[in-house]
């Protein structure tokens, strides 16, 4: 009877410790990634029905009422489009402070107020779209900017499913590889220093659609859409750099708790120049009295007062690089005659610069020669980390391109090899690409002022390109006018 008795009060334990267990993927108030490799989507799931305003009225034939949905660790599936190795990331919030930032009501569907789980999916990071669970059978799709309502109609996927592949690209196979887009970053020389803005251009089989525009730096994250914008120093008289989710209807709920640290007095400086931003990281030029310090800062804490130090961001190899290109340079100054090199944060004074189809990383040494001031930037002979910069192919020569576009300083090709940007002293062309060569006449081109600088990339192919595009306008971009 004894043994009976602690048997039982075992089994009850071990069912009170399971039924307390959270599952490892979800955390109140903040993303984590999967611990278990747990699909939190795991299954087969229906589109019940279109719940997109009644303003909205394109249709897209893979989200389409009836259409399947499936989900695996290895594959997401929706409509005809399969993405490889998906990554999902699940947050815990209140249904009525998320449904605002979607600007929508689903009161029929989930009441008010309610904690809810929030799935984010992305592959090779691109955003595909996020999920939120009424239940374990019912979810509402917010993709491409639609909000879908999903029924689960089996717990597993199909067996037949295509496994996941190594060797497979990480996009979706069922897209017309002739589609490809870009976001294209500008830095303008203005009163104020510099203003920014961000291009949109695109093209189906080489068939140019209306290249768009709005102000600031419009970029896309795994989390989303978001916006940068830099602040000049004419009302305080000090330059503020900062970023917010589109997605979040009130600026003011963006901040993140570790920018309202009052431990370090802020930075003041005159200026800040962006030089580069991905989906993560910006390099930024600090200038202050006439002189510059490089940083690069994460996204997420662009409030940061030290920049991220090249042995945590380029790894043993590339921080030996660094400090061997450093040396050389400290070297030259020394002949040079320069008495007095300042060597605080030389781990943190570097960023990048673009030249001839790439991003290279370049450092900078701050000195004083003769009383006065000065700076000298060095190359560091690295290719970027993928961290830092996820895509950066060339695949025309520099050659081919200079003989189509003599005075073509930089240039961007699109991963599906259709389309390359040519960027020259005061124009930007869009050229057709067949086999290796520029086409003979290019399809557009957008008017450069001088000064101006590409400072961002991001292109999207296949289903992105209409995704990415119907955001940019959602969110006030506008038709070039010509």
């Amino acid at each position: 009877m004894l043994k009976r008795y602690k048997l039982l009060l075992a089994l009850l334990s071990l069912i009170l410790l399971g039924g307390c267990a959270n599952p490892s993927w979800t955390a109140r108030g903040e993303i984590v990634p999967p611990v278990y490799n747990v699909c939190p989507l795991e299954g087969k799931w229906t589109v019940a029905r279109n719940l997109a305003p009644a303003g909205d009225s394109s249709e897209t034939d893979y989200l389409a009422e009836g259409r399947a949905a499936q989900f695996t660790r290895g594959l997401a599936v929706l409509g005809g489009y399969v993405w490889n190795k998906p990554s999902y990331k699940v947050k815990k919030v209140n249904s009525t402070d998320y449904l605002m930032t979607r600007y929508i009501e689903l009161n029929n569907y989930l009441s008010m107020n309610k904690e809810v789980d929030v799935v984010t999916i992305f592959a090779n990071a691109n955003f595909l779209g996020e999920f939120m669970k009424i239940d374990d059978a019912t979810v509402i799709a917010f993709v491409q900017n639609k909000a879908l309502l999903l029924q689960k109609t089996s717990d597993h996927a199909d067996s037949h499913l295509p496994a996941a592949d190594t060797n497979i690209s990480d996009t979706d196979n069922g897209s017309d590889i002739g589609a490809s887009g870009i976001f294209i970053g500008l830095k303008i020389p203005a009163d104020n220093y510099f203003k920014y803005e961000t291009l949109w251009v695109a093209s189906d089989d080489k068939k140019l659609r209306p290249i768009l525009t709005r102000n600031n730096i419009f970029f896309p994250r795994n989390s989303g859409f978001w916006e940068l914008q830099v602040s000049s120093a004419a009302n305080n008289g000090t330059a503020e750099i900062f970023a917010r989710d589109m997605a979040v209807k009130d600026p003011a709920d963006q901040k993140a708790p570790e920018e309202t640290s009052s431990e370090q007095a802020p930075k003041r400086y005159t200026a800040i120049a962006i030089d580069y931003i991905g989906n993560d990281f910006v390099a930024v030029d600090n200038i202050s009295e006439g002189l510059g310090n490089l940083q690069i800062l994460p996204v997420d804490k662009l409030s940061s007062q030290i920049g991220i130090k090249a042995s945590d961001l380029l790894g043993t190899r590339g921080l030996t690089a660094y400090h061997s290109a450093r040396e050389q340079a400290v070297r030259s100054l020394l002949d040079e005659g320069v008495a007095l090199i300042d060597q605080a944060g030389e781990e943190e004074n570097f960023g990048l610069t673009r030249k001839n189809g790439h991003w290279y990383l370049r450092g900078r040494i701050n000195y004083q020669s003769g009383g006065m001031p000065g700076t000298r930037d060095f190359n560091v002979n690295l290719i970027p980390p993928a961290n830092l910069v996820l895509y950066d192919t060339l695949y025309l020569s520099w050659r081919s391109i200079k003989d189509r576009v003599p005075n073509a300083f930089d240039a961007f090709t699109s991963p599906n090899k259709d389309i390359a940007i040519i960027v020259t002293k005061n124009k930007l062309y869009i050229y057709g690409i067949s086999g290796e060569q520029l086409d003979s006449l290019p399809l557009g081109e957008i008017e450069m002022k001088e000064g101006e600088n590409v400072i961002m990339a991001e292109w999207a192919t296949g289903f992105y390109v209409d995704n990415w595009e119907k955001a940019f306008l959602s969110n006030g971009a506008q038709v070039v006018s010509n």
